[in-house]
């Protein structure tokens, strides 16, 4: 039976060490050389293939600077028929808002744990079929430094479910999936549930956006010597630089054609740091879905709104987001003659909400290097 990754076979050596464990296949995973095999390559390759219909991630945690790279994958992998589950945890300051209300809208079933007795730590993949199972167990979160960028080790098992050792390990694997999933510190994760995570001082829960707010930090004093070399092997190139309309400057700077201070994200003063806080998601997601459909109705933007903020109060308090098209309001909206608010009306950013949606973007992709 072919492999699903049998198109690397010998491509990736010394990296890739094909080897026969009965007729389990098993691949290494190295990273971040570019002549390795990476988890978004496997990814890559796995999703698209027809035979796999299930896809299950168990993480530590998700970060929206790694599943904004695999978005693309996901959609067409669901549209096929797919189904996708993640399973993310919340500990050791390694969640992001971002990261957490992305998990619920880019896969069908999301669900969070948290035990405080331990630490939640695994990073596990599946992508399997009725007769294939592809597994990847190692060190990666769902991240863009795990997916390609970080130093990251792991095994990708390559299993044919018709043969019974290779099942019993699919078998085992997915056990202790389903044994997460059924457990008492597991809680399907909602717009309702972020909240109240966002609100109770017992979580620590991140944002991925850092708005530059002072002069950039010195540098290297002259003359000091550095500690460290630079690497001379190839590295693994971005998959997917930046969020749509990112381009990425001279040098790698992702700024979203702003102009910026060194590392990509601009200064900002006091108000608008505090603007961007508060209205850079919902702005850049209004945004997001503009560029890509080529507009927006009240429906749209009711739904974006909702997911982020939660239904009734949560969402009846986003109504001072719209304003009169010149407004400093981040959205506007186009009424029918009669005044009254239909779902069809249309939506659009203002200027104001273009400019704090790229500021945001700008914040938000410097910020993926530490991710």
């Amino acid at each position: 039976m072919p492999g699903v990754l049998q198109v690397h076979a010998g491509a990736f050596a010394p990296g890739v060490l094909p080897r026969q464990t009965g007729r389990v296949k098993v691949r290494m995973l190295f990273q971040p050389f570019e002549d390795d095999l990476s988890l978004y390559r496997v990814l890559e390759l796995a999703l698209a293939d027809d035979r796999l219909s299930e896809f299950t991630v168990v993480v530590a945690w998700a970060k929206e600077s790694g599943l904004r790279r695999i978005r693309p994958l996901l959609r067409t992998f669901r549209a096929r028929g797919g189904i996708a589950r993640i399973l993310l945890g919340i500990d050791a300051g390694g969640a992001s808002v971002e990261g957490l209300r992305a998990a619920i809208s880019d896969f069908d079933e999301a669900t969070v744990l948290h035990d405080a007795s331990g630490t939640f730590h695994p990073k596990l993949y599946i992508i399997n079929g009725e007769a294939v199972s592809v597994i990847v167990i190692g060190s990666s979160n769902l991240t863009r430094g795990g997916l390609f960028a970080n130093y990251e080790a792991g095994v990708c098992l390559e299993l044919d479910l018709t043969q019974d050792a290779d099942a019993q390990v699919h078998k085992t694997v997915t056990g202790y999936t389903q044994r997460l999933q059924e457990d008492r510190t597991s809680r399907t994760l909602t717009p309702d549930l972020v909240q109240q995570l966002l609100g109770d001082a017992r979580y620590e829960i991140g944002t991925e956006a850092r708005p530059g707010t002072g002069p950039a930090s010195p540098g290297i004093p002259d003359g000091m010597p550095l500690l460290f070399g630079t690497s001379q092997y190839a590295k693994n190139r971005d998959p997917a630089p930046g969020p749509a309309g990112m381009s990425r400057q001279p040098g790698g700077a992702a700024n979203g054609g702003i102009p910026a201070a060194e590392g990509g994200v601009p200064h900002q003063d006091a108000r608008t740091v505090a603007r961007v806080e508060k209205l850079g998601e919902a702005a850049y997601r209004h945004k997001e879905f503009i560029d890509r459909h080529g507009s927006m109705t009240r429906a749209d933007s009711l739904a974006i709104r909702r997911q982020m903020y939660g239904p009734g109060q949560g969402v009846q308090r986003t109504v001072n987001l719209f304003g009169r098209k010149g407004s400093s309001s981040i959205l506007w909206m186009n009424h029918q003659e009669d005044g009254q608010t239909r779902d069809e009306d249309p939506v659009w950013l203002t200027a104001e909400g273009t400019r704090i949606a790229e500021l945001w973007q700008a914040s938000r992709t410097a910020a993926d290097t530490s991710a």
